[in-house]
C-alpha cells in the first residue's frame, strides 16, 4: 500500500504523475497534463485574456487565438467569441 507521485516542468508547464497501490497493484493512476492547468478556469489562458477588450469582436478572437497557441492546448481547439 501507498502511494507515488512525481511533477516535472515541461516545455508546456507542470506535468504531474500519481500512482495509488494496494495489495501490489496499481489501484488509481492519475495524470494532470499541463493542458488542465493553463486552460482551467482560474489558469493561464483565462487570466490571459482578463481585460482585453471584447468590443471589437475580431481582435478578441485574434487575442484568445494567439494565446491559445501560445499555451499549446496539445489537442484540437476552437475559439468563440460571444456577447453576453
Amino acid at each position: 500500500e501507498g502511494c507515488g507521485m512525481a511533477a516535472v516542468e515541461t516545455a508546456r508547464g507542470v506535468l504531474m504523475h500519481r500512482v495509488d497501490l494496494e495489495d501490489g497493484r496499481v489501484s488509481r493512476y492519475r495524470i494532470v497534463a499541463p493542458t488542465e492547468w493553463n486552460f482551467h478556469p482560474q489558469g493561464a489562458f483565462v487570466r490571459g485574456l482578463a481585460g482585453t477588450p471584447a468590443s471589437d469582436t475580431g481582435e478578441a478572437h485574434r487575442a484568445a487565438a494567439l494565446l491559445a497557441h501560445a499555451l499549446d492546448p496539445c489537442v484540437a481547439c476552437e475559439i468563440r467569441v460571444r456577447h453576453a
